[in-house]
C-alpha cells in the first residue's frame, strides 16, 4: 500500500468518512452516529440527553475516559495535545476515568480507522484511534475532530443552510454515500446562531466520497474550494460553537463573547485562573497519556 493512493476502511460494513491529507493518503473514519435518534445534527441542541453533564467544582464540564489501545510515546502526546488545545479554549475538560460511569475508552486495533459516537452515549463510549503504518488516525487535526465529535459536533456541511455555501455534486458521488450529505432542518439542528464555516476542521474535503478524479462539493465562494477539509486546527467558529453548547463563561482563552451565557464578561485575574487550572489538568492527562501501558 503507498500512501499516495486511498485505502478503504470499511470497518463492519459501516459508512465512513474521509479525512483529505494531500500528500499523505487520505484517512477514513467511520461515521459517527446518535443511537439515541439517528438523527445527524450540526451540534447537538442544548438540552439535549447526549451532552456530557458532570460538572467540576470551577463549572467545567468533565469528560473522563481511558486509554486501553497501544500507542507509542509520540503519539499519545499527540492525543494530550489535541486535548490540551481544547481545555485551553473551551470549559470542557478531559480527566481520567475513576469511577464514573460515562466515559470514553481510546482504542486502536487495525483496520477501524477514526470513529466515535456524537456526545455522551451512556457508560463506555469508543474512541477509536488507529495507529497503522500506512494510514494512521494519530494526527492532531483528525483527533481534534474526533474528540469534537465526542463532545458533540457534526459535520459543517451538513447544517440546514448549507445549499446558500455549497453545491452537492450529487452526480460525482455514488449513492450508497449519499447519506454522507443529509442536510438536516432548521428544527433537528443547532447552530448556535454561529455562521457557517469553510474553515472548521469539521467540514468534509472537495473530494470527500467522489468517484475518482471528482469532486463531491463546490463551495459558493472559489476561494474556499481548496480550503475546505483541509484545516489543521479548530477554527474560532468551532471553539465558539462548544462555547455556546455548553454556557462557557470564558471561550478561546476570555478573547471570544459567547451568547446564551448568563455572563459574557471575563477578567485578567479570572482568565489567570483558569490558565492554571488547566496546566494542572493537563499535567494529569498527560502523565496518564505518555506513560507506557502495561504489557
Amino acid at each position: 500500500m503507498t500512501r499516495n493512493k486511498k485505502s478503504y476502511v470499511l470497518a463492519q460494513g459501516k459508512p465512513i468518512d474521509i479525512f483529505n491529507q494531500g500528500g499523505k493518503g487520505d484517512i477514513l473514519q467511520l461515521r459517527a452516529t446518535d443511537n439515541n435518534s439517528g438523527r445527524m445534527y450540526n451540534a447537538l441542541p442544548k438540552y439535549s440527553n447526549s451532552k456530557w453533564r458532570v460538572r467540576g467544582a470551577d463549572g467545567t464540564v468533565v469528560i473522563p475516559f481511558i486509554v486501553t489501545g497501544r500507542y507509542d510515546a509520540s503519539e499519545r502526546a499527540t492525543i494530550a495535545a489535541a486535548m490540551k488545545k481544547i481545555h485551553q479554549n473551551t470549559c470542557i475538560r478531559f480527566v481520567p476515568r475513576t469511577t464514573e460511569r460515562d466515559f470514553i475508552d481510546i482504542q486502536n486495533r487495525r483496520g477501524e480507522g477514526c470513529y466515535t459516537n456524537v456526545g455522551r452515549v451512556g457508560g463506555r463510549g469508543i474512541l477509536m484511534l488507529e495507529s497503522d503504518p500506512q494510514e494512521t488516525c494519530i494526527e492532531k487535526e483528525i483527533v481534534l475532530h474526533e474528540l469534537m465529535h465526542v463532545i458533540g459536533l457534526w459535520h459543517e456541511h451538513m447544517r440546514y443552510d448549507r445549499d446558500k455555501y455549497i453545491k452537492i455534486m450529487w452526480m460525482n458521488i455514488p449513492r450508497n454515500y449519499w447519506s454522507q450529505f443529509e442536510k438536516v432542518t432548521q428544527g433537528e439542528s443547532s447552530t448556535y446562531g454561529i455562521p457557517y464555516d469553510y474553515e472548521s476542521v469539521m467540514h468534509y474535503g472537495k473530494r470527500a466520497f467522489a468517484y475518482p478524479g471528482m469532486i463531491s462539493m463546490k463551495t459558493k465562494d472559489p476561494k474556499f474550494q481548496n480550503i475546505i477539509g483541509r484545516q489543521k486546527d479548530a477554527s474560532p467558529n468551532d471553539w465558539r460553537k462548544i462555547c455556546a453548547m455548553y454556557g462557557c463563561q470564558s471561550c478561546m482563552e476570555g478573547k471570544a463573547e459567547i451568547k446564551d451565557n448568563e455572563s459574557n464578561t471575563s477578567n485578567d485575574e479570572d482568565n489567570t485562573s483558569n490558565d492554571e487550572d488547566d496546566n494542572s489538568d493537563m499535567d494529569e492527562v498527560t502523565e496518564v497519556i505518555v506513560k507506557p501501558l502495561p504489557t
